[in-house]
């Protein structure tokens, strides 16, 4: 799993969104490819990847977030 995203932050990075944005993607998808080991998340990037493209997701010209279509 060395190669896996670590925590809420690393996710937020990887995807350019905040913390706050990715707590919320926890909650409102179920399918948000997270594991939970205890209070810490892990998700392979490809996974996450696949997610975004399910999803449909755009990057915000301006800030670069990635946003639901």
């Amino acid at each position: 799993m060395s190669d896996w995203l670590v925590g809420k932050k690393a996710v937020a990075n990887a995807l350019g969104v905040s913390v706050s944005t990715v707590k919320r993607y926890l909650r409102q998808y179920p399918d948000f490819p997270a594991n939970r080991r205890g209070g810490t998340i892990f998700v392979s990037p490809e996974a996450l990847a696949a997610w975004v493209d399910h999803r449909e997701m755009r990057r915000c010209q301006t800030c670069g977030m990635f946003l639901p279509k």
